[in-house]
């Protein structure tokens, strides 16, 4: 019975109260000092880097809130070399000051590719394995030859590439071409050069 008196007592009422408005106030003085310590709601929006060279990034005094790593680097001849492919956060992201930012950029220097041996390959064959190889077809010249439409030599920059050369992603390949029956019905000096379609 003295035991239920005390706690209802005023004496023991008075101090419950002060040791739980001490706590309230711990609680909020801890939560306050959180908010501060991690900058809670205080926040910056993630520009899209994307295209942009990633060496004028690094020197843009308005992009100094954050920091800026290279996760990868992949060759892409029809894009300018350190430009910005992805980004990771996303643009429009929020995030706080410092945050790092992934990137993968264009590499400065173009990947290396085997030259793989077209001659006496039909066209489509050879378009098909110049393009598993990273590079590209350019002008065909078509010549006299019995066995049409395929691939009589190769060129690089004006000059016969033999199979096997080392050569860079993206390099634009020549190819001549047999007319085969046509040449008997189409009056050609010696070479034409067309298109590919």
């Amino acid at each position: 019975m003295n035991f239920l008196r005390f706690l209802f007592s005023k004496k023991f009422l008075k101090h419950l109260l002060i040791a739980a408005g001490i706590t309230v106030v711990l609680i909020w003085i801890t939560l306050q000092s959180l908010a501060w310590y991690t900058k809670h709601n205080d926040y910056i929006i993630v520009p899209d880097f994307r295209s942009l060279n990633y060496q004028e990034v690094l020197g843009n005094p308005d992009f100094t809130n954050y920091q800026f790593s290279v996760i990868d680097s992949v060759f892409d001849a029809d894009k300018p070399k350190g430009s910005i492919l992805t980004q990771d956060p996303f643009p429009g992201a929020k995030v706080k000051k410092n945050r790092m930012v992934y990137m993968t950029i264009t590499s400065v220097v173009p990947e290396k590719t085997t030259m793989p041996d077209l001659r006496d390959l039909t066209l489509r064959q050879a378009q098909t394995m110049l393009e598993s190889a990273g590079l590209k077809l350019g002008k065909l010249q078509y010549i006299r030859s019995f066995d049409e439409d395929a691939v009589q030599n190769q060129f690089f920059e004006g000059k016969t590439i033999t199979a096997g050369s080392s050569i860079n992603k993206g390099s634009v390949i020549t190819l001549t071409v047999g007319m085969g029956a046509k040449a008997s019905e189409v009056k050609i000096d010696s070479v034409r050069e067309d298109s590919l379609l």
